[in-house]
């Protein structure tokens, strides 16, 4: 059977099997109030890492090249984050109608916008010794080190919240 005549057979079959009792609904997967929230989080993380293990190789190697590839996804980092930020607030909003946080949705949410405060005061510090020829400063390796810190016990709670860790617990 060509191409062309399988195409509406898959089709139909789509459509036939899309209003059944199917448990996945990929309407409420992607408009869910809170489906966006954990995809776009990973950006501003994961760039954030990788800016950090390009300096670090950067160093160990002595390649600027590498420097400039770690600058590049600290700027990623910075650009994505305000999404992050206005996906989780709508995941509050939409989740829980704007209810006061407490808990570990207070402390996450203290977290990340420290998370997101660290990363921009370190993409601001990086472009001004970028402009000015220097290499990476004790202050800027320090703030590092806690944004990764921050940044780590952010997506932890994250995870918490979102049921995919468990909290941890002493002993039963």
């Amino acid at each position: 059977m060509p191409f062309v005549a399988v195409v509406p057979k898959v089709m139909s079959l789509f459509l036939a099997h899309s209003h059944s009792s199917n448990p996945f609904d990929l309407k409420a997967a992607l408009l869910a109030g809170h489906a966006q929230h954990p995809v776009i989080i990973h950006f501003p993380i994961g760039l954030f890492i990788a800016s950090v293990v390009f300096d670090l190789l950067a160093v160990w190697r002595k390649q600027p090249l590498l420097a400039a590839v770690a600058y590049y996804n600290l700027i990623g980092a910075a650009l994505t984050v305000p999404l992050a930020i206005a996906t989780g607030l709508g995941a509050w909003r939409w989740q829980l109608g704007g209810a006061t946080l407490k808990g570990n949705l207070q402390l996450h949410l203290i977290c990340a916008l420290t998370s997101a405060s660290l990363i921009f005061v370190l993409c601001w510090m990086r472009s001004r010794l970028r402009r000015r020829g220097r290499s990476l400063s004790t202050a800027y390796w320090a703030l590092t080190l806690i944004a990764l810190l921050v940044i780590t016990l952010t997506g932890h709670l994250g995870g918490i919240l979102s049921g995919v860790e468990t909290p941890l617990s002493g002993p039963s």
